[in-house]
This record gives C-alpha cells, sequence and structure tokens, in this order.
C-alpha cells in the first residue's frame, strides 16, 4: 500500500510540474511582441554613413611626417535585412564645403593637396549584415603646412542595388588639424639678413640695444626698445621691427628669446614680449597678417617662446609687432634673437 501511495504522489507532482511550465509557456507567448506581416517591408530600407550620426567628426594629430588613417564606413537599416549584396560608393565632395560653411558661419576649406588621400572608397554590406568594411582617408599633418583646422565632407555618391539614402546622414564631415608636440623644422640661416624697419630702438653697453641686435645669433645681446624718457617721456607699445630675409621663404613659424637674466642681476621678464602681431611681405610694401600671439616666458632666466603659423606662408620680409609686453604696466619691451623656421 505504502509503494501505491508513493507511486500516485509521484504522478501527482509530475502533473502539476507539467502544468506549471504550460502555465509559463502560455504567459511567455501572450507577452511576446506581435508580430506583423508588413507589406512591401523592403521600402523601409536606408543606407547611411555611420559618422555623420554624432554630427561633426573631428581628428587632431601631432605635426610629424606620419600618415593617420581614419576609418570610414556605410550601414543598413530597415524592417528586413538585406538578402543580397550591397555596395556603397563613398566620394570626397567638395560641394559641401560651402552648404556646411553656410549652415554654420564658418569659411573652412579642404586641406592642402598632398596632405591627404582617399582611395578606393567603394564598401559593401553583406547579405544579413546591417554593417559595411571600411576604407582609409589617409592624413599627413605636417603636409597641412601648419596648425590650421580643414574639413572634408565624405559623401555617399552611389548605391547598388538602388536603395534610398537616410535624410541627413549621407554626408560625413570630418575635422582635421595638427599640433606641435616639438618643432620639426630647423630655423633659416640668417647670414645676410637686415632689419629694415623698426620703431625706435636705445643703445646699452650691456646688451647693445640696437635693433640689429635681434637677429645676430647671439642670445646675449638683444634689442630694446627706446627706454630713455625725452622730456619725461618714451615711446609706449606697440614696438616693431622689419626683418629683410633677401629672398622669398616658406614660413611655419618663429621662435623669440628675450633679454636674458645676468647672473646676479634682476629678472628681464618684465620685458618679454607677451602679445605679439606677426606680418609677413613679398615686397615691404603688401602686408598678410599671419595672427596675434600670446607668449608665457616659463624660463625666467632665459626667457623664449615660438609662435607656429596656422598655414605656411611665403614671404621675404617678416615685421614683429610688439603689442604688449609681460609687464602690464610697461612701456617697453626687448627681443634678444628671432628664429623664422
Amino acid at each position: 500500500m505504502k509503494t501505491i501511495i508513493n507511486n500516485i504522489n509521484k504522478v501527482i507532482a509530475f502533473a502539476r510540474l507539467y502544468s506549471f511550465i504550460i502555465g509559463i509557456t502560455l504567459i511567455i507567448q501572450a507577452c511576446s511582441e506581435p508580430k506583423y506581416d508588413i507589406p512591401d517591408a523592403e521600402s523601409y530600407s536606408k543606407i547611411f554613413m555611420q559618422a555623420a550620426s554624432n554630427g561633426t567628426l573631428s581628428k587632431s594629430f601631432p605635426i610629424e611626417d606620419t600618415w593617420h588613417s581614419i576609418p570610414l564606413g556605410a550601414g543598413y537599416g530597415g524592417l528586413v535585412k538585406p538578402d543580397q549584396k550591397i555596395t556603397v560608393q563613398l566620394s570626397v565632395d567638395p560641394s559641401k564645403l560651402e552648404e556646411y560653411n553656410t549652415a554654420n558661419n564658418t569659411n573652412y576649406t579642404l586641406p592642402p593637396s598632398g596632405s591627404y588621400t582617399f582611395d578606393g572608397g567603394t564598401v559593401e554590406i553583406l547579405p544579413g549584415l546591417s554593417g559595411s568594411n571600411s576604407v582609409q582617408l589617409k592624413v599627413n599633418p605636417l603636409k597641412l603646412g601648419g596648425t590650421r583646422t580643414y574639413l572634408i565632407p565624405i559623401s555617399i555618391t552611389n548605391v547598388t542595388p538602388n536603395i534610398p539614402i537616410a535624410n541627413g546622414l549621407g554626408t560625413a564631415y570630418i575635422q582635421v588639424s595638427g599640433f606641435y608636440e616639438s618643432n620639426p623644422y630647423t630655423p633659416y640661416d640668417k647670414t645676410g639678413w637686415e632689419i629694415v624697419d623698426y620703431s625706435s630702438d636705445n643703445n646699452d653697453n650691456a646688451v647693445g640695444g640696437r635693433a640689429r641686435f635681434c637677429i645676430d645669433d647671439d642670445v646675449n645681446t638683444c634689442w630694446l626698445s627706446q627706454y630713455t624718457r625725452v622730456n619725461g617721456v618714451r615711446p609706449a607699445h606697440p614696438h616693431h621691427v622689419t626683418v629683410d630675409m633677401k629672398e622669398n621663404k616658406e614660413l611655419h613659424g618663429i621662435q623669440l628669446f628675450g633679454r636674458k637674466t645676468l647672473p646676479g642681476g634682476s629678472s628681464q621678464t618684465y620685458l618679454f614680449p607677451k602679445t605679439v602681431h606677426i606680418e609677413v611681405s613679398s615686397d615691404n610694401n603688401n602686408w598678410t597678417s599671419v595672427g596675434v600671439f600670446t607668449l608665457i616666458p616659463v624660463d625666467q632666466i632665459n626667457p623664449e617662446g615660438t609662435m607656429y603659423f596656422e598655414e605656411t606662408v611665403s614671404g621675404r620680409y617678416v615685421r614683429v609687432t610688439v603689442l604688449g609686453s609681460t609687464s602690464p604696466t610697461g612701456d617697453t619691451t626687448a627681443i634678444a634673437e628671432l628664429y623664422p623656421f
């Protein structure tokens, strides 16, 4: 009798377990998302660029002679997965520059020729997948010629088979720029260079003081703007010197040294140029502004700073104008040496 009762209990337990499993299955089926048969589901399919989905893509690289790769590809979205291979052509699209600049009140241009490449701009989305392989946009920051930011629009220009491009996702805008970790350029030899114009100078027995001393290859001498007073007055900022390099040169920047602090002497950093305007000319008549730079003298004994240009410029004459020195109340300035490169 005991054995019969045990068998009956096992049957009852199994029945309860089976009923529980059936109940859970029914609940899950009831809660699952219903499936609908959508007519012409393929018509909802779209092609897009992933790099276009998050606005402008910005890339900045150390300025050196190295090619950097930026991978680009295409994506597929829709109600059904693709049942055949999709080929997508990506191309540099200069026509989008004006559209972008107008919409964003900017003035970007394409990078200089030879500073970037985009070959083989065809990618494929294989059947059953939603993303393509990648092709490479390559940029050489040294060939950008400076720290200026450029814009490269890459657009979807063809899709096979003919699938529509998602609105607003057909063009990726890639900003590229370079920054200096160190100076890759060699300063020019200044033999024969002359100072052809200057605002003022001051004879000083200790360091020279005359304008010509800022290009004599000796950081122990310097140009001093006039600091002696005449009738209680001396020239205030701005102060300038103009250098004749005797021939046109490609310029990427200028290294500037201030007046050295002599052993046992007081610091001369109050004379160091803080705000500097650089201009370049081929004829000493028509001038191009390269930019206004802010310099901070880290070394209090031998203060110096480097001004990197946004883009390479060409010229024979360089005008260096000191708009203000480190001392906010000072009238004078000093430059021990200029090294254009």
